[in-house]
């Protein structure tokens, strides 16, 4: 099968250096993903504040002459027992970024694992091929492997797979293609990535 995907690759694929041979830039890479990680912060992490927490509706003590501190609630941050000073609350970490960098460090990161022989290509012509690749390719690999397909019939057939995650070229992004370590591409997809991440050009 590596043969044969090594073939296609070389004389049946034309892929555009656009994508494919784009020089290595890790700080826009490392940008995109710092932003896609704090996006996917869920920021529910919440303590009580001053007014969140029962009891402290009356008084202490009166204000003057009893010799000791002024205080309005037995729940204020100085006392045991009371809300907490500048506490999380609800944090909020959504960021944006430009959707032209995240396309561009989607190259960036496609073209490097090009570079490193880690992108194949495949085609399934027949439904022999696809039980070969249910029997086969689930025994063979044993890393982490990204495989880009709009076939529904590879989903379903590879869904099982705990090593095998399968998205459509319209769904993967940077942060799939760095936490894998082979990347498997159907031939028929790479046109329709090309296309999203250069806009047709």
């Amino acid at each position: 099968m590596a043969e044969k995907v090594k073939k296609e690759k070389t004389e049946d694929i034309k892929l555009n250096p656009k994508v494919w041979n784009v020089p290595y830039n890790a700080d826009l890479v490392a940008q995109v993903l710092y932003v896609f990680q704090s996006n996917e912060r869920k920021g529910t992490s919440a303590v009580k504040g001053k007014g969140d927490v029962s009891g402290g509706g009356k008084k202490p003590w009166k204000q003057k002459g009893t010799g000791r501190a002024r205080h309005g609630s037995i729940r204020s941050p100085l006392w045991v027992g009371g809300g907490v000073t500048f506490g999380p609350n609800n944090r909020n970490w959504k960021r944006s970024i430009n959707r032209g960098m995240v396309k561009k460090a989607m190259c960036i990161v496609l073209s490097g694992r090009n570079r490193e022989d880690a992108v194949k290509f495949f085609n399934i012509d027949s439904e022999k091929e696809l039980k070969d690749i249910r029997k086969n390719t689930l025994k063979e690999i044993s890393t982490k492997t990204l495989l880009i397909s709009d076939n529904e019939k590879i989903r379903l057939a590879l869904r099982n797979s705990k090593q095998i995650n399968v998205l459509t070229p319209m769904r993967v992004n940077v942060k799939h293609v760095v936490g894998n370590k082979n990347i498997l591409i159907d031939k028929e997809s790479v046109n329709i990535l090309e296309s999203r991440l250069v806009n047709g050009k």
